[in-house]
């Protein structure tokens, strides 16, 4: 099998370039043929996944976490490219989803003798993500989140919303016409983010619709304990949080307002939220 490996040095606070090597040997003493590519900045991971996915690779082989996987598909050909993951990130959201081990090992195996699938492909304002966008409280934690070092993982979002929730305040936003206060809104084309936690708790990422999750207006103390909730999901069963499932969401908002998605930047509001024509093909267990 030809394989294409890239990587951001950054990626897992370093995990990537760590073991970039042990991975690459791990291929070759299977016999395959492998490429490796090193990014130099978020725009030139999007360079070069997109550059290998017509490059006529068997797998182009995203080696980091949620943000090299959101940067990767942004322009990753989706009618020739075949994606696959190692997870060498902090949260590594998506690759749990799909069932990804975290051990390098039985991540590398399922990169050659798993199945493709076709998983769907979000966007908000065209940009695209694979797993959860968001706005708001959620979009300030993980902007905070960004500046964190020495903390991996869900320690890091822990810690950001500890330093942000004093300084928050409720966003007043139209979400599909319909005017809402929110803490935050989170659009999720998968179940979770932010190190495990399971803010759409109902989202499949092959079942053709985005789950919206709107916490509203509440006190700060009461944000606060309903946030551990998220971790199995049962936050959504608060009587100040909504859910609801459709196609495309479209937020507006008095003051702008920034989105992310999978850990990163991705456009400001006005913003609307969508399902890509094309799926990706990515490989799982």
């Amino acid at each position: 099998m030809h394989l294409k490996l890239i990587y951001n040095p950054a990626a897992g606070r370093g995990r990537a370039r760590r073991h970039i090597g042990e991975a690459e040997r791990w291929f070759l003493d299977r016999g395959s043929r492998v490429e490796i590519e090193e990014s130099a900045s978020p725009d030139d991971m999007s360079r070069i996944a997109a550059e290998s996915s017509r490059a006529g690779f068997d797998r182009v082989v995203v080696c980091g976490g949620d943000g090299s996987l959101n940067l990767s598909v942004r322009d990753f050909d989706l009618d020739s490219g075949t994606l696959a993951l190692l997870p060498l990130g902090s949260g590594d959201d998506f690759a749990h989803v799909l069932g990804i081990s975290s051990k390098l090992s039985s991540a590398c195996d399922v990169v050659l003798n798993g199945t493709p699938r076709e998983v769907d492909v979000a966007t908000a304002n065209d940009r695209r993500y694979l797993g959860v966008a968001g706005l708001g409280f959620d979009s300030e934690v993980a902007e905070y989140a960004g500046h964190v070092k020495y903390l991996r993982g869900s320690l890091i979002y822990l810690y950001s919303i500890m330093r942000v929730l004093p300084r928050f305040t409720p966003h007043n936003v139209r979400i599909n016409g319909r005017p809402e206060e929110i803490m935050f809104a989170a659009v999720g084309n998968s179940r979770q983010y932010g190190g495990g936690i399971r803010i759409t708790p109902e989202a499949k990422i092959d079942d053709g619709a985005l789950d919206l999750c709107v916490v509203h207006r509440t006190s700060r103390a009461q944000l606060l304990k309903t946030l551990p909730k998220a971790y199995t999901g049962a936050h959504v069963k608060s009587p100040f949080v909504a859910t609801e499932r459709g196609p495309e969401f479209v937020v507006e908002s008095e003051r702008e307002m920034v989105v992310y998605a999978d850990g990163e930047r991705v456009t400001t509001t006005p913003v609307r939220f969508a399902l890509a024509d094309k799926k990706l093909r990515i490989v799982a267990p």
